[in-house]
């Protein structure tokens, strides 16, 4: 059974004219067309090209150049969430729901690690725990990637878990998979073969990996299961 993390309410459904940059999409809607910030650095090759439907959100910034932001595109699976702004939010949630295998008594976002920032740092039975978050939006055959682009902040994160695993504390990459279409998850090699070789050293130091699948509705970002990781 599915359970609702996040109310996270789309306003309008509309048509991928083009993708200007990273993060500025020209769309179409009722014969009319306009810009929307695309909260999301990867490519989305698969979900933000011309002609796919999109869900938008209305900014409440009234100030802001783009009066949208793109909130999911469409893929045969099912709507995919493109925006990585509701991650911590999401993650919050997952900390305390029925699938998130520990207890934790206290969430602090955005601590200083070393030469990063991580996600999150957690108290869990009177011990800590560094999680970062990953979300993740490509698929190909079943099959969840991540990265769908080269991240060398992505490698520089997974490089840091290790060393807190090896310093002692608990490390946990928390991977938010929003393609319902897959049925395990596995780290890119093919397009950032850094990040797979960090991330595999960081499982060898000790690090957890927790790949969670997620959907959307146009309304609510519920939690479904927890795949299987795939090295």
């Amino acid at each position: 059974m599915p359970e609702k993390l996040l109310k996270y309410e789309a306003h309008r459904e509309a048509r991928v004219v083009k993708r200007l940059n990273r993060f500025l999409v020209s769309f179409e809607a009722d014969g009319v067309e306009n810009l929307a910030h695309l909260h999301d650095p990867g490519r989305l090759q698969e979900i933000i090209y011309p002609g796919n439907r999109i869900l938008l959100r209305k900014a409440t910034n009234p100030s802001r150049k783009t009066a949208w932001d793109v909130v999911a595109g469409r893929t045969p699976g099912g709507w995919v969430l493109v925006n990585s702004a509701v991650h911590r939010a999401l993650a919050e949630k997952i900390f305390t729901s029925s699938l998130f295998p520990y207890r934790v008594s206290k969430i602090l976002p955005e601590v200083p690690h070393g030469r990063s920032r991580l996600d999150f740092l957690l108290e869990i039975n009177g011990k800590k725990m560094w999680v970062e978050v990953k979300g993740c939006t490509l698929a190909e055959n079943g099959v969840a990637l991540f990265p769908d682009a080269p991240t060398a902040r992505g490698t520089k994160h997974m490089e840091e878990l290790a060393e807190v695993a090896k310093d002692g504390d608990s490390a946990l990459v928390l991977i938010l998979v929003f393609r319902q279409d897959a049925t395990f998850f596995s780290p890119n090699a093919r397009t950032d073969p850094k990040f797979a070789k960090s991330f595999l050293k960081a499982i060898e130091s000790g690090v957890e990996v927790l790949p969670l699948l997620l959907s959307y509705d146009g309304r609510w970002i519920s939690l479904l299961k927890r795949i299987e990781l795939r090295l």
